[in-house]
C-alpha cells in the first residue's frame, strides 16, 4: 500500500486516488486569496503612487466669467494641470486661474503666480534688437563677428544679426554643448542648458557649421547669439541686466526674471510636470537666456508686455513688423511671428514657449487692439487653449497614433505580468520565473513613462502590476511547501540571456525618466 504523491508543480492538497483516477488540480483558497490580494494591493499602489491623470480641477481664481469660458471650450482639458489666462483689451486685462498649480499648495494660480515662460522670451530679445537699432548700437545687416570678435574668420561670424532673429542664419538649432546635453537631458529628465555658459556658447559658435541653403530653421542657438551680441553692443555686462534696464524695468515687470543659475530661480515659481505627472526639471543656464531657457514671469507681467506692444509703448515695438517670410503664409519680424488668425479672420502676431514642464502662448490681434495669453505648468500645448478660445474649435485630443502606442504599452505590460503569473504555477525552477518577473518589471517601467496617462490615472498601472505581484506570491507559496531549485534541469543556458536582456531593458527604460 502506497501513499499518493503530490505533483511537484501542484499547489493543491493531496488528493486521494481511486483506481486509475488521476489527481484533480484546482486552485486552492490560498491561491485565490493571493491573487485577490495582489489585485487589491496593485491597484491601490497604482492609484496612490502611480502616474497621474492630469486634468484641470475645479479650483478657480480671478474672473469667474473668463474661467467659465475656458472650462466650456470644446474638447478636453485632460493633460493640463493648471492654467493662468488673460484677456487683454483697450480697457485693461482680465485674469483667471484654473486648477491646482502646486500639489504642495492647492489652489488655482492668480495673476501673480510665477510660471516658466520659455520661448516667448524671444520677443524680448527681438525688442532689444529693435531698440539697439534705434539707438544706433547695431544695424540689422551687421555681421555677428562685428560684435563678437571671437568669431572673426568663422562661418558663424559672417552671418547677419537679422538672420539670427529671423531663424535664417544657417546655424543649427542648438550649439554642440547643448545638443549633446539635450540627448541625456531628455533621457534622464535633466536640464540640458546648465552647462552652456556665454563663453561656451561663443566657443560652440566658433566651430558650428553654417548651411546657407538651410532656409528657415527655428534656432535657439541663433537667438542666443543675437542676445549675446546685443549685450556686448550695449556694454551691459549680461543679458539679465540688459533686459531689466530696457524692458522689464521701464514697464514695471518686476516679477519677470531670468535665471542663469539654479540659485536664481524664484522660490515661489510653481512646479512643472511631464504628461505622466512626474515633476519636470527646472531649466537654468547663462548661455541660452536670450532664447528663453529659463525665464520666469506672471500673467500680470505678460499682460503688461502685451498691452505695451498693442499700444506702441513697448521698447523696441518695431520688432512686431514682419521682415522675412517663414512659409505657409507666416512671416517673422524680430522675434515676433505673424500668421493668419486662429479665428480665420485677419492676422495674429504671436509667440509660444515651452520648457521641460511648461507651455505658454501669447497672441496679439493688433487691428482689434486685443490679446490673449495662456500659461500652463504641464507639457500639454497652451497653443490649443488659445486656438480654441479664438476659433471655437475643439482642443485637440491626443492624436490616434500616440494613443494607440500608449494603450499598446499597457497591453504589453499586462501581458508580461500575466505570463509571469501563469508560468509561476508550472515552473520547476526559479530562474525562468525570475526572468519573467524581470520582463514584467521592464513592462511596468515602460508603462510608467509612456502609458495613456492623458486619459486615465495610476490605477491602470496598478492593474498591470497585479499579475506580477500575484506571481511573486505564488512562487513564495510554492517554495514554502516544496523548495524549488534555482536552475532548471534543462535549458538553463537559455534563461540566463533572457533574464540579462530583460534586465538591460529595465535599466535602460529608467533613463526615459
Amino acid at each position: 500500500m502506497t501513499t499518493p504523491s503530490t505533483s511537484p508543480t501542484s499547489l493543491d492538497p493531496e488528493v486521494r486516488q481511486s483506481g486509475s483516477e488521476a489527481p484533480r488540480r484546482r486552485p486552492t483558497r490560498t491561491i485565490v486569496a493571493v491573487i485577490g490580494a495582489a489585485a487589491v494591493v496593485g491597484i491601490a499602489l497604482g492609484a496612490a503612487i502611480g502616474p497621474q491623470h492630469q486634468t484641470v480641477s475645479a479650483s478657480t481664481a480671478g474672473d469667474a466669467g473668463l474661467a467659465d469660458r475656458i472650462r466650456s471650450l470644446p474638447g478636453s482639458l485632460d493633460s493640463f494641470r493648471s492654467l493662468s489666462v488673460a484677456e487683454i483689451g483697450p480697457d485693461g486685462a482680465v485674469f483667471a486661474g484654473l486648477g491646482d498649480a502646486d500639489p504642495g499648495a492647492p489652489g488655482a494660480p492668480t495673476a501673480d503666480t510665477v510660471f516658466e515662460l520659455g520661448s516667448i522670451t524671444k520677443t524680448f530679445t527681438g525688442a532689444l534688437f529693435a531698440e539697439a537699432i534705434e539707438r544706433g548700437e547695431v544695424s540689422a545687416d551687421d555681421a555677428l563677428a562685428e560684435h563678437l570678435p571671437e568669431l572673426e574668420g568663422t562661418p558663424a561670424g559672417d552671418v547677419t544679426l537679422a538672420s539670427l532673429s529671423q531663424h535664417t542664419s544657417g546655424l543649427p538649432g542648438l550649439g554642440a554643448t547643448a545638443a549633446d546635453a539635450a540627448v541625456t537631458g531628455v533621457l534622464l529628465n535633466e536640464n540640458p542648458y546648465a552647462t552652456t555658459t556665454t563663453e561656451q556658447l561663443i566657443a560652440d559658435a566658433a566651430v558650428a557649421p553654417v548651411d546657407p541653403d538651410q532656409g528657415s530653421l527655428y534656432s535657439n542657438f541663433a537667438v542666443s547669439l543675437l542676445g549675446t551680441a546685443l549685450v556686448e553692443a550695449a556694454d551691459a555686462g549680461d543679458y539679465a541686466t540688459l533686459l531689466e534696464e530696457r524692458i522689464t524695468g521701464p514697464l514695471g515687470m518686476d516679477d519677470t526674471v531670468v535665471a542663469a543659475t539654479a540659485d536664481e530661480v524664484p522660490a515661489d515659481a510653481v512646479p512643472g510636470f511631464l504628461i505622466n505627472g512626474v515633476r519636470a526639471p527646472r531649466w537654468s543656464g547663462e548661455g541660452y537666456l536670450p532664447a528663453g531657457s529659463s525665464t520666469f514671469t506672471t500673467a500680470a507681467d505678460l499682460a503688461v508686455w502685451a498691452q505695451a506692444n498693442l499700444d506702441g509703448a513697448a521698447p523696441g515695438a518695431a520688432a512686431l513688423e514682419p521682415t522675412a517670410p517663414m512659409g505657409d503664409g507666416t512671416e517673422i519680424g524680430w522675434g515676433w511671428i505673424t500668421s493668419p488668425s486662429f479665428s480665420g479672420e485677419g492676422l495674429q502676431t504671436w509667440h509660444n514657449g515651452g520648457t521641460a514642464g511648461f507651455r505658454t502662448m501669447l497672441t496679439l490681434d493688433r487691428d482689434a487692439g486685443t490679446a490673449f495669453l495662456a500659461l500652463s505648468n504641464t507639457a500639454a500645448p497652451a497653443d490649443y487653449i488659445a486656438m480654441s478660445y479664438a476659433s471655437g474649435a475643439p482642443i485637440p485630443a491626443v492624436d490616434a497614433p500616440t494613443a494607440t502606442v500608449a494603450w499598446g504599452v499597457f497591453g504589453l505590460a499586462l501581458l508580461f505580468g500575466l505570463i509571469a503569473l501563469l508560468r509561476s504555477f508550472r515552473v520547476k525552477a526559479l530562474l525562468p520565473s525570475v526572468s519573467d518577473l524581470i520582463w514584467a518589471t521592464f513592462g511596468l517601467l515602460l508603462l510608467w513613462h509612456s502609458g495613456p496617462w492623458f486619459a486615465v490615472g495610476g490605477w491602470l498601472w496598478g492593474l498591470a502590476l497585479a499579475p506580477a505581484l500575484a506571481a511573486i506570491g505564488v512562487l513564495v507559496l510554492r517554495a514554502s511547501r516544496t523548495p524549488l531549485p534555482f536552475l532548471p534541469r534543462r535549458r538553463a543556458w537559455l534563461w540566463w540571456p533572457v533574464a540579462v536582456i530583460g534586465a538591460a531593458l529595465a535599466v535602460g527604460v529608467t533613463f526615459l525618466w
